[in-house]
């Protein structure tokens, strides 16, 4: 009897929240990882600040700096690399197809983590690619190992498969403003959003793109007790969305300051069984300055 309740509970939510067989939970315990932490087929990256990968990393964990998978110039901040780029640098990670990734942060950074999750959704690699959600600092609350060991690596094998049609321009941005089935969301902080405070190092004008939706990336993960950032439940993270009036049927098309926090409004619209969303990458590190593109600021 009790069994038959919990699952009508979860076909309810279900239901309600707009879950289903659209969504994927990529986030994973330190237990589960724990089990496969010497599985031949993982890749473990870790993304943070190199001293603390040389101090304490998971054993077998690789770093990876965003300096490897991003690039900038002086209109570009935080882009993607080329697609030969980006295989050269998995594979030098020892990834092969079919290997399962673990992507995991040393130093709280969790958009840092979801911008590599990202980008290998990017390259097709999406249904293989984990995020241990809590970092290390979960890790070792719940007994985990660490090591300051490196592991030698053999280059992999990797054939990624790009799915541009998730990438949008400028162009793109400017011609879906008024389209009422498009939701362009604003994935920076609030006194961003609302044209208090520039950001972009006070580059870019004040406000957000006109009909753009705030959701905070901040909004998106809250401090657990062992002192490390978690994704909030599924259930707090559709009432953001809805708060917002982002229904699933629309299309997400996504922004921020340089294409790295609107990663974490992106994986949690992934778990949420979003379907079809785009990010500008070039965000409002490239709109914000552009006198040419509209902008706006809130009045209330």
């Amino acid at each position: 009897m009790k069994k038959t309740y919990t699952s009508i509970l979860l076909l309810l939510v279900i239901v309600q929240f707009g879950f289903g067989q659209q969504s994927r939970n990529m986030l994973v315990s330190p237990s589960w990882l724990q089990e496969r932490v010497n599985d031949d087929d993982i890749v473990i990256l870790a993304i943070g600040k190199e001293e603390s990968y040389a101090k304490e990393h998971i054993p077998g964990a690789l770093m990876l700096d965003w300096e490897e998978y991003t690039f900038n110039d002086d209109t570009h901040d935080f882009d993607l690399r080329t697609v030969a780029e980006l295989k050269d640098i998995f594979e030098s990670k020892g990834l092969d197809d079919g290997d399962k990734v673990v992507i995991y942060t040393s130093d709280n950074w969790v958009s840092m983590i979801t911008r590599v999750y990202f980008t290998l959704d990017y390259l097709g690699y999406a249904d293989n690619t984990y995020l241990l959600d809590g970092g290390i600092q979960y890790w070792k609350a719940e007994g985990g190992a660490v090591t300051d060991e490196v592991k030698a690596v053999k280059k992999g094998n990797f054939t990624p498969k790009p799915r541009k049609e998730i990438l949008a321009d400028r162009a793109y941005v400017l011609s879906h403003l008024n389209n009422n089935n498009v939701n362009i969301v604003d994935g920076r902080a609030t006194v961003f959003y609302e044209g208090i405070d520039a950001g972009n190092g006070g580059r870019s004008r004040k406000g957000h793109i006109p009909g753009a939706k705030s959701i905070p990336y901040t909004s998106l993960a809250k401090l657990a007790d062992h002192g490390a950032y978690k994704f909030k439940s599924l259930q707090e993270m559709e009432e953001i969305f809805k708060a917002q009036n982002l229904d699933h049927s629309k299309q997400l098309l996504l922004y921020c300051h340089i294409g790295m926090q609107l990663t974490v409004v992106y994986t949690a619209a992934k778990m949420l069984g979003y379907k079809d969303i785009k990010v500008y990458d070039g965000s409002f590190y490239e709109w914000g300055p552009d006198a040419s593109l509209p902008i706006e600021l809130e009045t209330n």
